[in-house]
């Protein structure tokens, strides 16, 4: 695993942008879900023993291999256009300079058109925040069974199951989307849903900066419409109740998200893509 932090800087005057270095994680929702969103990103590749790089205004993780979203940078600071290019020219050649598999870049607001950069656009997808302490109503059908992961064997499993209803089209060993290290970070939990002996459903969550990151979760198409994905997520709220809890998701997510769970639409990302070359 690699890690490069290189020296905060600030190019302000010294009023408070809500973006510098020493600017306060909860100075705003936004802030504190995008710092969140971050490091749960790197949190990832570090515990797979993938490379992380941060510099004042973005963070990037690559786990060398296809990995669908999880081999993504996240910009952490507005930046004027010129300045913008710039830095995603540098986010992609820290991914071109070593491993396989897309790259993904997130940004909390609008940006230029990266296209001519060999940049894909995405989608919009909104940031969700929930603030700690709302009560959690948990609906588990009786042929639903939650197992924690603990094991490789039950990781592998979580990976397959992940890489197939996602679906992750790129991901050439589906077993090993994660490495089994994963499961020494105790900042990290995994869950299987189980219908008939059968994993239906997969739900995962982190806390990093004070914040329960729920990541990547997914239901078999054959099983959606069942309630696993609502069982899923009270569970993971349940686990942490006390944290204010943050994701990102589809606009075919966010409606449970928002009207069962109470999370607060915060603002729509722009997400882009690229192959590395």
């Amino acid at each position: 695993m690699t890690t490069v932090t290189e020296p905060a800087t600030d190019t302000t005057s010294g009023l408070e942008t809500g973006w510098q270095a020493g600017t306060p994680t909860e100075d705003t929702v936004l802030r504190h879900g995008t710092l969140a969103m971050a490091a749960a990103l790197a949190a990832t590749a570090e515990a797979c023993g993938g490379r992380v790089v941060r510099e004042h205004g973005w963070e990037a993780a690559d786990l060398g291999r296809p990995t669908g979203i999880l081999n993504s940078a996240t910009l952490l600071q507005p930046r004027g256009e010129a300045e913008l290019r710039a830095t995603v020219d540098r986010i992609a050649r820290f991914y071109d300079l070593e491993g396989r598999g897309a790259a993904l870049l997130w940004c909390p607001w609008p940006t230029p058109d990266l296209t001519e950069r060999g940049w894909a656009l995405q989608g919009h997808p909104p940031l969700l925040y929930r603030p700690p302490g709302l009560p959690v109503t948990r609906r588990e059908s009786a042929d639903l069974e939650l197992v924690e992961v603990s094991s490789a064997a039950e990781l592998a499993e979580w990976c397959r199951v992940t890489v197939a209803s996602f679906p992750f089209t790129d991901v050439d060993h589906p077993e090993g989307l994660l490495a089994p290290s994963v499961l020494d970070d105790g900042r990290f939990r995994f869950v299987l849903a189980r219908a008939d002996g059968r994993s239906v459903a997969v739900g995962s969550q982190v806390v990093v900066r004070g914040a329960n990151v729920l990541l990547l979760s997914t239901v078999d198409p054959e099983h959606r419409g069942r309630g696993a994905y609502g069982a899923l997520v009270a569970d993971r709220l349940a686990r942490h109740p006390q944290l204010p809890s943050v994701t990102i998701v589809s606009d075919d997510s966010r409606p449970i998200l928002v009207s069962r769970f109470g999370f607060l639409p915060i603002a729509r990302w722009t997400l882009w893509e690229r192959p590395r070359s």
